[in-house]
């Protein structure tokens, strides 16, 4: 987060046991004689695991994958070390320290997640002895292996991505240690007229998504996996607009303009971990219309609590993944310039103040945009498809326009909602002016958040009346 003159470095050396030079022979056949028995002690585990029918079981499965791992793991970082400790070769150039360090993290964040499989798989035995070969068949064990392999090597690579983004030069340091925000400067002689506009938008948002959170909490008439995802958007929408509007009407009334370094961080993780978090909920939601209309009389039994805790918990999950991702990614880039044309810390704007060339981050963040926007969006549609294709075969009229009208309030959302971020994030870099772009954030920072209780209270029967419920036992 500088700007400086470069002098860029190719390799890195091996400081290794300096301090040990009379000893770094002893070292040497101390570090031979544990390394040849850790590969011998391996591949002896490996193979009987193998060989031996009386050990096919997840126990021992898990156990041979860990001794693999365990050998990898020592390949990638021993054999160099011996050509340090004999004087052969202390230096690594950038990309095999990028490979070693990748392999490295990846085999060790894999081996600490096998061990929790491998106590998990203890506490089945133990404490679910006649259900063990049911929970843990080879399916199951299968997919635990290959998962912590795969979470193991996808957190490496972020954390590879980010270190080896830093600059490796010599240099003279001006830090950044904060930003401005731009914000309105186009409308300087309106700014009051839209904080009022917005001040009001805001409360109106606010309000919204708390009654529709309250009612839903209060009414048992609502107490149903389409209103707990209600619920969730709605309490998620207010938390989204909380981290960005108050900021922005601050700045629209010159109170502050700045924003510190790691407060921008904080703001843009929160903002991309509830925008994820929206998009992966309205597709819940979708799967949830497609399961009530589709297979009725096995909603019950497919959308029970465990499922829906479990499709609310996987959005935020990915929502925070990702959001770790784009942060680092993005914060690791040295900055030059500190005007941010836009009023709150989104991603591209951000990155258009670093000193070196951001097209990997670029690359990132439309990979990233297609996975949490279109991926969403085409399960919605398919859903959609489906649901249409269903009601379509619905005898009575009166049938239909039920099913219908049970869509319509999610299906409005998921338009306005879908549409604004395809728009915002998915179209070329340079293709809408400054002006512009920041009136497609105010829809998706403002008026999306305010739609959601608009469109569920004055479209949706249910709640109006559970609205009407709980206005009639306050005023008796």
């Amino acid at each position: 987060m500088k700007t400086a003159n470069h002098t860029e470095v190719r390799d890195f050396v091996f400081q290794g046991f300096s301090n040990f030079q009379e000893y770094q022979l002893t070292l040497f056949a101390v570090f031979l004689m544990v390394y040849i028995l850790t590969l011998v002690g391996n591949v002896i585990i490996v193979r009987i695991i193998c060989i031996d029918h009386h050990l096919r079981t997840p126990m021992y499965f898990f156990l041979s994958v860990l001794s693999t791992s365990e050998t990898f793991y020592s390949l990638v970082i021993i054999p160099h070390m011996f050509s340090g400790l004999v004087g052969l070769s202390q230096s690594i150039s950038l990309v095999g320290g990028w490979t070693q360090l990748f392999f490295f993290l990846g085999f060790a964040i894999t081996n600490c997640f096998l061990l929790a499989v491998i106590w998990f798989d203890r506490y089945v035995a133990i404490c679910n002895p006649l259900r063990y070969s049911v929970i843990m068949n080879w399916r199951v064990c299968t997919i635990l292996a290959s998962s912590v392999c795969a979470s193991g090597f996808l957190l490496t690579l972020i954390q590879a991505v980010a270190i080896f983004r830093l600059p490796m030069e010599r240099e003279n340091h001006t830090w950044v240690r904060e930003f401005t925000f731009q914000g309105f400067s186009s409308f300087c002689e309106h700014r009051l007229t839209l904080f009022v506009v917005f001040l009001a938008l805001y409360a109106l948002t606010l309000a919204g998504n708390g009654i529709i959170v309250t009612i839903i909490n209060i009414d048992r008439h609502l107490h149903t996996p389409m209103y707990f995802f209600l619920s969730m958007l709605s309490a998620s929408e207010t938390v989204y607009t909380l981290v960005i509007i108050p900021k922005m009407l601050c700045n629209l009334l010159g109170l502050s303009r700045s924003i510190s370094l790691a407060g921008c961080a904080t703001q843009m993780f929160f903002f991309i971990t509830l925008a994820i978090n929206n998009c992966f909920l309205l597709t819940a939601m979708g799967f949830d219309r497609y399961v009530a209309i589709c297979n009725p009389l096995r909603y019950t039994v497919l959308m029970n609590k465990r499922v829906c805790i479990q499709l609310v918990g996987g959005p935020f999950s990915i929502g925070l993944i990702i959001a770790m991702t784009q942060v680092l990614a993005v914060f690791r880039l040295p900055f030059c310039a500190t005007n941010v044309a836009h009023f709150f810390c989104d991603i591209r704007p951000v990155m258009k103040l670093s000193c070196i060339d951001t097209t990997v981050n670029e690359i990132l963040t439309v990979i990233i945009s297609v996975l949490v926007i279109l991926v969403p969006l085409g399960l919605v549609f398919i859903s959609y498809v489906l649901i249409i294709s269903t009601i379509l075969k619905i005898a009575s009229a009166e049938g239909r326009k039920k099913a219908f009208a049970t869509c319509a309030s999610h299906l409005t959302v998921v338009i306005v909602h879908y549409g604004c971020a395809s728009v915002a994030y998915l179209k070329p870099k340079s293709e809408n002016s400054r002006d512009q772009d920041q009136l497609i954030s105010v829809t998706y920072t403002i008026i999306t958040p305010l739609l959601n209780p608009v469109v569920y209270t004055l479209r949706n029967k249910e709640v109006k009346d559970a609205l009407l419920r709980a206005t009639r036992r306050k005023l008796s």
